[in-house]
């Protein structure tokens, strides 16, 4: 009996052991293209090149995707907050993944037979958006992916780093990305400007920033925006009379941001001289964030502009 309850029991750790390793196998199989470490460090992700004038006006912007890097400084608690209640409760507990957010989303899911109710962290929403060999398709592989990045990520950067990291990269809809450049595309405004109801309005576009527009779809967008107040009421991050104060507020106003592209011959000239030299100078002209001062005074250019279309309207009238 003994001997036969011992070879159960060996039989047992040998399947179990096995089982371990086969997952051990596996993760580090699917380890292999992804960022290592030394990669996270040098995560810089991609900004917005401007072109300046010399009198130090922004006469032109260079990008594939619109984005400005900003501080975790200059991010408004409001934001902060907003964020953390929507998005990771347990932001400022976990090491990368939440245990309880899972078990919130399997029970929540289960009850609706659905799978409208995630489970990722910051963390994890910040590692895919950092690395596209993670990809977005609902797979075991991309989770387990999204997983091992967010456990380096959590050993890299500290919390209010990885906050920043996020704030930085995540997409607001109509192609922005960041917090600094939707809050300049919706609002007109730098970041630190923005109030409480502006703050919800651009957390609750998060889940899917082209249904939740405040631009294409107020009502849904108002909608987003209550239900941010009202978990962040529910959390402690506001009190009774702001919640109230606040939802009782339409949408604020959006303000179309005119154009800086001025003077567009003198810049496109720019902009084809550098990319004769960007390669040799080891920069992206379009990714780097780069600050470009010409020799152009924009007051002059101006005078130069009106003088010039006053001529061609006196020309178009004696015609």
């Amino acid at each position: 009996m003994y001997l036969h309850l011992k070879k159960i029991v060996i039989n047992v750790l040998l399947v179990v052991s096995l089982f371990v390793s086969a997952i051990v196998i596996y993760l580090f199989y699917l380890s292999t293209d992804l960022p290592s470490l030394d990669e996270l460090k040098r995560f810089n992700p991609e900004q917005i090149s401007k072109i300046y004038s010399a009198d130090k006006v922004l006469i032109k912007e260079l990008y594939i995707n619109k984005r400005d890097i900003v501080d975790i400084s200059k991010i408004p608690s409001s934001l902060r907050n907003a964020l953390i209640s929507m998005e990771d409760r347990n932001f400022f507990d976990h090491y990368g993944m939440s245990f309880s957010s899972i078990a919130r989303a399997v029970l929540i899911n289960s009850m609706t037979f659905s799978a409208r109710q995630g489970a990722s962290t910051i963390t994890q929403q910040l590692a895919r958006n950092m690395y596209s060999s993670i990809g977005f398709k609902k797979t075991i592989d991309r989770k387990l992916k999204e997983l091992i990045t967010a456990l380096k990520i959590e050993q890299t950067y500290t919390k209010s780093e990885i906050m920043q990291l996020y704030f930085n990269s995540v997409y607001f809809g109509h192609g922005t990305y960041g917090i600094q450049s939707a809050s300049r595309y919706y609002y007109g405004k730098n970041v630190d400007k923005l109030n409480l109801n502006e703050s919800a309005t651009l957390i609750g576009l998060l889940p899917a920033p082209s249904r939740y527009s405040p631009k294409k779809y107020p009502d849904r967008s108002l909608r987003r925006r209550n239900l941010v107040l009202r978990v962040m009421r529910d959390l402690g991050y506001i009190n009774e009379e702001e919640y109230i104060s606040t939802k009782s507020n339409a949408l604020s106003k959006l303000i179309k941001v005119d154009s800086n592209d001025k003077a567009p011959y003198f810049t496109e000239h720019v902009r084809r001289e550098l990319e004769k030299i960007d390669s040799d100078l080891n920069i992206n002209l379009y990714k780097d964030g780069l600050e470009i001062h010409t020799t152009m005074d924009s007051e002059i250019q101006e005078i130069l502009e009106q003088e010039f279309n006053k001529g061609i309207k006196k020309n178009q009238n004696i015609l």
